[in-house]
């Protein structure tokens, strides 16, 4: 399968909705139109990288989140891959390693030294697609604490 990987424009609200929408689904998560308008604004800011995945149709297929972070002590940062989702039908054609190859030729164009991202333990598709890219978090193991 050939897929076109472009960022996000705004004329593409409607479609990256529909896999948002799937995305959270997939997650557990209701999101309700005011948290959408939140992470929409959210992808469109200075410094953000949204891209969307298209087939051959011109169907979109997936999309990716990154945000920037700085590495205060090495002087550096990268992007944080929050989102990354590709439709259930398209899965294991390499949209997903497409998704992430346009946000690390995106962070090399902004000399950001790394890009991180998470994934669900008991998700393995996602963890053999950060395996394909990374060591173990390069080095560093990642913790979540909950507050409040």
């Amino acid at each position: 399968m050939t897929v076109t990987i472009t960022p996000l424009s705004e004329r593409e609200f409607f479609a990256w909705y529909g896999l948002f929408a799937e995305y959270a689904a997939g997650a557990g998560v209701e999101v309700a139109d005011e948290q959408v308008m939140r992470v929409w604004t959210a992808i469109q800011a200075s410094g953000a990288h949204a891209a969307v995945a298209h087939d051959e149709s011109g169907s979109a297929v997936g999309f990716v989140h990154a945000t920037p972070f700085e590495r205060l002590l090495q002087g550096d940062g990268g992007f944080q891959i929050e989102d990354l989702f590709v439709a259930p039908a398209q899965r294991g054609r390499g949209v997903g390693t497409a998704l992430v190859e346009h946000v690390r030729s995106a962070a090399e164009g902004r000399r950001h030294a790394l890009l991180r991202w998470s994934a669900r333990a008991d998700d393995p598709a996602a963890k053999a697609l950060q395996e394909k890219f990374a060591d173990a978090a390069g080095g560093w193991v990642l913790q979540t604490v909950p507050v409040g």
